[in-house]
């Protein structure tokens, strides 16, 4: 099970820890509806056709630092990954960072599916 996201009143939102130099991936998940996990109403977003790309940046509309990469795993069931190399992580320093997730359905419109934080922790 991954991270579930409802978009359909704007980016879903989260905050996720990360630790410098290590590889990172998270499997999110999409829904059109979602009540709570394993729930009949449960119904999942068929992501066919749509594209997906991100940026993490110390700042809200600051320099790009790092981008990840963004893959479609099973777009029927609404699923990508959004992962970083721990070489990625490894030159991001100790704070905070905002990331996006930017979906292009395939027309000229494109829209933000998720905002959120990094938590960027050191190893000991």
């Amino acid at each position: 099970m991954g991270t579930r996201a409802v978009t359909d009143d704007g980016p879903a939102y989260f905050t996720h820890p990360l630790v410098r130099g290590d590889d990172y991936s998270r499997l999110y998940e999409f829904f059109t509806s979602h009540i709570e996990a394993g729930d009949a109403t449960t119904v999942a977003l068929d992501i066919t056709g749509r594209t997906y790309s991100g940026s993490v940046a110390a700042t809200i509309g600051g320099t790009v630092v790092a981008t990840p990469t963004i893959t479609v795993v099973d777009a029927a069931n609404g699923q990508i990954t959004v992962a970083m190399s721990d070489t990625i992580t490894d030159q991001l320093t100790q704070g905070r960072y905002v990331f996006d997730v930017i979906e292009n359905p395939g027309t000229s419109s494109e829209r933000t599916v998720i905002l959120g934080l990094y938590n960027m922790q050191g190893r000991a």
